[in-house]
């Protein structure tokens, strides 16, 4: 089969990267204005945790138009609209990674290592199966602990970084000040697509990795949460090393998740498509559930303390 032209190929990539582009924009624009309105809008420090289950519920409504398509009966065409799914972003400041930029189905260099080095989805051979192939080697990948680790994978860092996290950045930064929250936000985004060009020339194809590198993000986390459950009076308040512990914990937090999630996701590229789509359904639907088991701390039980501006409730 030939290739197509080379100025096809530009104006694809071209159209692909606009649609991206476009998408992102609207949901990091909105973000990146929280520090400035989340103070005078009647939500308060809660407003982030309304915007995550908002943007969860839009990216669930294209999941179920493409899962129809998909699985209904009589569906046997594929559906072009799966790759707009995966390009669709999520949440925050944590562009974190979405499904945005967070999964680039494939890195430079992959194609031509898996002769080298095998890929995590693919089980060792057997004499067995050397002597019979399988007529659906797909299936067998997606049933795979392989596959289910980094399924999960995708699943439990978007549920972080795109509803657990962002409804809780307003809580870990703003005792620090509006300066503290706009560097964790415009830098934290800045971080995420530093990270998916790292992994596309560095990628890590090991299991033990990714899990490693979760684990590093999850103590960032955990010290996000932490200044987020003290609210208004976290460690360190009112003084610059606070700021800048809050900052660059929300950059490596995020940087090092979206690290993963691409990494992951390009290791499930070998699996074809129906390992893309149930990629898809781990990232929306974890970032689904992160938003939804955040909403009501947040912004129901006031469980987590907003300040208020000409008081000092940290003082003797």
């Amino acid at each position: 089969m030939a290739a197509p032209p080379l100025g096809r190929l530009v104006l694809t990539h071209l159209l692909v990267a606009l649609f991206g582009m476009g998408s992102w924009a609207a949901v990091n624009g909105i973000w990146v204005e929280l520090p400035v309105v989340v103070k005078d809008l009647p939500e308060g420090w809660s407003l982030p945790s309304y915007l995550s289950v908002l943007v969860a519920l839009g990216n669930l409504g294209l999941l179920m138009v493409t899962l129809w398509r998909r699985l209904a009966p009589g569906k046997g065409e594929r559906v072009p609209i799966q790759g707009l799914l995966l390009l669709l972003p999520s949440p925050s400041s944590v562009p974190t990674g979405g499904p945005g930029p967070g999964l680039q189905v494939g890195a430079p260099g992959v194609e031509e290592e898996e002769e080298e080095e095998a890929s995590p989805l693919q089980e060792p051979p057997s004499p067995a199966a050397d002597a019979t192939p399988s007529p659906e080697p797909v299936a067998p990948r997606l049933l795979s602990t392989h596959v289910a680790f980094l399924l999960g994978l995708l699943a439990v860092t978007n549920a972080l970084t795109n509803g657990v996290l962002p409804a809780v950045q307003s809580y870990s930064c703003l005792p620090y000040g509006r300066l503290a929250y706009h560097l964790a936000v415009v830098l934290g985004s800045a971080a995420n697509p530093l990270a998916c060009f790292l992994a596309m020339g560095v990628l890590c194809r090991s299991l033990a990795g990714l899990g490693g590198l979760s684990l590093l993000g999850m103590f960032f986390g955990a010290y996000l949460m932490i200044l987020a459950v003290l609210s208004p009076c976290p460690p360190l308040v009112g003084t610059s090393a606070g700021v800048a512990l809050v900052v660059v914990s929300w950059v490596l937090c995020l940087g090092v998740f979206s690290y993963v999630k691409v990494a992951a996701s390009s290791l499930l590229h070998s699996g074809g498509q129906p390992a893309l789509l149930a990629a898809g359904v781990a990232i929306q639907v974890g970032s689904l559930l992160g938003a939804v088991a955040m909403f009501p701390p947040t912004s129901i039980y006031q469980v987590f303390r907003s300040g208020k501006d000409c008081v000092d409730p940290c003082g003797p």
